[in-house]
């Protein structure tokens, strides 16, 4: 709070030293945000602090959630029960309410007041855009995944590092060339995925970065030589003893906050080679002495797609709805915290997310974040098509086939032709 507070004191000193403005009548904004006191802190408080003419009343999405429903229904019900002005939502319900055509385009306002988005992530304004490349919502901060390495493990076997753009088949056979253990006592490993936990995922997720796709005009494509190929190489990953299994380690019960980090992020192990996470492993390896020299390069790619990636993740991109009747107030807040000015605080207001201005002073290691240009986004989006019962069908039956092809019960290619009938009678059980 003390530190809140001086932050909140330098940003109205320097309000204070702009020229007088006349002043306005004061505007309210209704805001609908996951939670009112988070809210506030990261923004709503230094907007007020600028803007002495405006008031906030928020709406905290979290307090009107309840079991078994669904987060963007409930946005829904609350734009139109609150009259709600301004909304902060998470990528899966922008993407909706976009799709629908329930948010206003910012487009006509960033034009008319000159608001400046060229050193913005090529990435985020890609995902921002719907399909007439109209943008509808902007956000301040990101997380980010990419590619991790250990130095050490390298230049002990002599090994190039990783560079940028490389193809997930370049990093499965890179983690290949590394031996399975260091000694008796740590074993080593070439790989982790931060999806490693659940390797249906985990094999999801690779495929979406190859440009994928599970199922699409009402039919699973699951079994075809791509996804094949994907399975495959994350299945041989882990018979091989190649890839890291944190299902295979034991739950520590210390409350260390070192220990907790080493078990959420096992890159921290100092054991492994190679690992895709997010930006908060950045943050841990920035801010303190690793037992080991690292390196970071951007998320692997497909060749098909050298530019696109599909490891960034927006849960505050800030909207207004169709329906707000203070559009000019909402630019105002949209404006403020997207800008430059609120950019320069960032580092201080919040220490865990990735600015989605890239700031010239920033170190080169934080840069792999912001160099793919375009993201691909197909897997929430399909999985949104498919009712409840069938992703429970999923769930059921992902791990039985993922554990009889490490066992060699089956082959992949099986496996994914007995997985997708499976899926697709659940599919037409639930239309008929």
């Amino acid at each position: 709070m003390k530190k809140l507070c001086l932050l909140l004191s330098l940003v109205i000193t320097l309000s204070g030293c702009q020229a007088p403005e006349q002043i306005e009548e004061t505007r309210n904004l209704k805001v609908l945000a996951f939670n009112e006191k988070i809210f506030n802190q990261l923004y709503g408080n230094f907007f007020i602090a600028t803007h002495p003419n405006y008031s906030l009343e928020v709406i905290s999405i979290f307090e009107n959630l309840t079991p078994g429903t669904n987060m963007t229904d409930t946005i829904e019900e609350l734009i139109a029960k609150e009259n709600i002005d301004l909304l902060s939502l998470p990528m899966e319900s922008y993407s909706v309410l976009q799709e629908s055509e329930k948010l206003l385009s910012l487009d006509e306002m960033i034009t008319k007041d000159h608001f400046d988005l060229t050193n913005y992530s090529p990435a985020i304004i890609d995902f921002l855009k719907d399909g007439q490349g109209k943008i509808h919502g902007l956000t301040p901060t990101f997380v980010g995944d990419a590619l991790y390495y250990n130095k050490d493990i390298f230049d002990n076997y002599l090994i190039p590092y990783p560079k940028d753009f490389m193809t997930w088949d370049e990093v499965f056979e890179l983690a290949h060339k590394f031996p399975n253990s260091k000694d008796d006592q740590l074993p080593q490993f070439g790989f982790y995925h931060k999806k490693a936990a659940n390797l249906f995922m985990m094999a999801l997720t690779i495929g979406e970065g190859n440009g994928l796709s599970i199922y699409g005009n009402e039919k699973f494509t699951l079994n075809t030589p791509a996804w094949t190929k994907v399975f495959n190489e994350v299945t041989t990953c882990f018979k091989s003893h190649v890839c890291f299994d944190p299902n295979q380690v034991e739950k520590i019960e210390s409350l260390k906050l070192e220990e907790l980090q080493k078990e959420s992020n096992p890159f921290l192990l100092g054991n492994i080679a190679m690992a895709v996470a997010d930006s908060a492993l950045y943050r841990i390896l920035d801010e303190k002495d690793a037992e080991f020299e690292w390196g970071i390069t951007t998320l692997p790619i497909s060749a098909e797609q050298p530019d696109t990636g599909n490891g960034i993740a927006m849960n505050e991109i800030f909207s207004i709805p169709s329906s707000s009747k203070e559009n000019a107030g909402a630019w105002e807040f949209i404006k403020y915290v997207s800008g430059n000015d609120y950019a320069r605080l960032l580092p201080q207001i919040n220490t865990i997310d990735l600015p989605a201005r890239i700031n010239e002073d920033q170190e080169e290691s934080i840069k792999a974040f912001y160099k793919l240009e375009r993201v691909n986004n197909t897997l929430i989006n399909e999985l949104r098509e498919l009712p409840p019962e069938v992703i429970s069908k999923i769930d059921e039956i992902s791990p039985r086939y993922m554990s009889e092809i490490l066992s060699e019960q089956r082959t992949v290619q099986e496996s994914l032709q007995l997985m997708e009938e499976e899926l697709q009678l659940a599919l037409k059980s639930v239309s008929e």
